[in-house]
């Protein structure tokens, strides 16, 4: 049950808002992987600090975590602020995405970070991984 607390620290740390609270809750080796936007990247990537400049109250709405071996999965709703902008829904509209993230936790810290993105509204990802990690290959 131990990992299952790391996943609500690291929750905890990213609905704060705060970049730094989140950075600390990850190994120096950690990786972050949102296949749906070609997002592939480590610990304090420019990529992540691009993609949360996009919204404003970011927020993880928890629906369930579940724990194995060394990883939780954590079943939520993200909702945000847009700030606008190509991909984005008009600045100030809420945004959502129905989620799920692996998390793989090692001595305490998030090692692996994957987000599977389910439904979503207010977002084009397609545009929006774009504006993040450049143009797209595939689809």
């Amino acid at each position: 049950m131990e990992n299952l607390k790391v996943a609500q620290k690291f929750v905890d740390a990213y609905n704060s808002g705060d970049p730094a609270r989140v950075k600390d809750m990850l190994t120096e080796d950690a990786e972050i992987l949102i296949p749906a936007m070609g997002m592939v990247n480590g610990r304090g990537s420019e990529q992540g600090q691009k993609a949360m400049g996009l919204v404003t109250q970011r927020t993880i709405e928890v629906h369930r975590m579940i724990a194995s071996g060394d990883a939780v999965a954590i079943e939520f709703l993200w909702h945000a602020i847009s700030s606008g902008g190509p991909g984005l829904a008009p600045a100030g509209s809420r945004l959502e995405m129905e989620d799920c993230i692996v998390l793989d936790i090692r001595d305490g810290l998030v090692s692996r970070y994957v987000e599977y993105i389910g439904r979503y509204e207010g977002i084009d990802l397609a545009v929006v991984s774009g504006r993040i990690v450049g143009s797209r290959q595939g689809g």
